[in-house]
Order: C-alpha cells, then structure tokens, then sequence
C-alpha cells in the first residue's frame, strides 16, 4: 500500500535563509507520527507546506496519491489535510458551535447539515456544554479543543496538531492524550508537532526529528530517545539516565 503522505527532498528558503533542508519522510494510513526537535527547527514551516500555507522551494509532497506542492491550502483542505496552529486561532466572536460549523460548512452548503455535524463533533471534544460560550471566554485548553474539533470538521484524513499540549496543565494534557486517542481510533492519520515528550512518546508509532531545518533521526521512540545525534540536539542528558 502506497504511503498516505510523501514529503521528497522538500526544501524552504525565505530570502537565502534555509528552514528545511531535502527532507524526506513517509506517513502510512493509521499512523500516529510526531515531529520534534528544537525551537526555530523548521517543524511549523513543513506543517506549513504540507497544509498548503507556504509552497517549497524544491521538492514534492504527495497526499493520497496526488502530488500537493503548488495547490492552495483549501485545495489541500478539500482533499482531507487538516491543520491546528500553535498560537490558537479560535473565533473570539463567535460561539463555540459556530467556530465548529464554519470548519463544517467546507464539506456541505446546509447550515442543518453542518450544524449537525458540528455538534456531534463537540460531543466527541468534550465541548459540547460549552456550544454557547464565546471562543474568547473559553480557557487556553479549550480553546485548543476547539482548534481540533475546527479541524476534525473538515473531514480529514491526516491531521496536523501543532503543539496542542503546550501551556496544559499535567492533567490537561491527559485529557489531550486521551483526545488524540479516541480521534485516532476514528480512523484518522494524526502528525503532531509537539514539545511535551513525556507525553507524546508513548502514542506515537514513530518519530521523525528536525534540527536546523535538516531531518537527523527518524524510528521508534524507544530508537530515538537513544540516538545520540537527537539528545545532543534537542533532549538534552536526561535521556542518558533513561537508556
């Protein structure tokens, strides 16, 4: 079966200044891959490209078999990739509900319909007694909640999650895991960017690991907490204790 995902010899320079390097990597449908490595690595800017924000310098990225690189990020969206961002980017105007139909409303053009589907989502996220609050009243885990159920509204295959556990609480950031869980076993393909290790290792199927734009370890985590390159470059002498 063909990858659900292909990133090939990818390379983005903004003004001569390079922030990912021929990367390479493949997503399967049903993984759980996360992205990690240090601040200013370049993960946002391939979520960027995969998502459809930014186009590559050079490369190619294949989703679903089509190849993805020059579309527009609602082409993308159409196709079944789905972003959150790590500074939320909720509807502070509008409710909870509306933010989550509007993502619905990128699949069908009946208001019933989308509303519908976006309550049924808030059920899912564990918003739904808070479909009335306005997104600027909801606290910074809810408001990454509902960057996800924005995003699981547009019907994904793959979904990117950038940092949603960043700023949680210990047991927000349970919650979260456990959220991931049950979005995966919905059938979904989830990449996530993602700083917060202690939690995100024990989901993942593998990692991927970027330093200075450039990919320096790829496996399993247990194959990956013990790579020197990745504890010199971003998990630091704790790891060692661990090996």
């Amino acid at each position: 079966m063909a990858p659900l995902l292909t990133v090939e010899n990818v390379t983005k320079e903004f003004s001569g200044i390079v922030a990912n390097k021929d990367v390479n990597f493949e997503i399967n449908e049903g993984e759980i891959v996360s992205l990690i490595g240090p601040n200013g690595a370049g993960k946002t800017t391939m979520f960027s490209m995969i998502a459809g924000a930014l186009s590559p310098s050079s490369g190619s990225i294949v989703f679903n078999g089509e190849e993805i690189s020059k579309k527009q990020a609602f082409e993308i969206c159409h196709l079944g990739i789905a972003r959150t961002f790590q500074v939320v980017r909720v509807l502070k105007q509008m409710t909870v509900l509306e933010n989550v139909i509007v993502g619905a409303l990128s699949r069908t053009n009946s208001v019933k319909i989308a509303r519908g589907e976006a309550e049924n989502i808030l059920k899912v996220t564990g918003l739904y007694l808070k479909k009335d609050y306005l997104g600027k009243n909801l606290t910074l885990a809810d408001m990454k909640r509902l960057e996800v159920a924005k995003a699981l509204a547009t019907k994904p295959k793959l979904l990117l999650l950038d940092e949603v556990m960043a700023g949680l609480t210990p047991v927000e950031t349970n919650e979260a895991v456990e959220l991931l869980r049950e979005i995966h076993g919905m059938g979904i393909t989830l990449f996530i960017v993602e700083h917060v290790m202690e939690a995100i290792m024990p989901v993942s199927d593998r990692i991927i690991v970027l330093d200075a734009g450039k990919k320096i370890a790829e496996g399993s985590p247990e194959e990956v907490v013990n790579d020197e390159r990745v504890i010199k470059a971003y998990l630091g002498d704790r790891y060692h204790a661990r090996s």
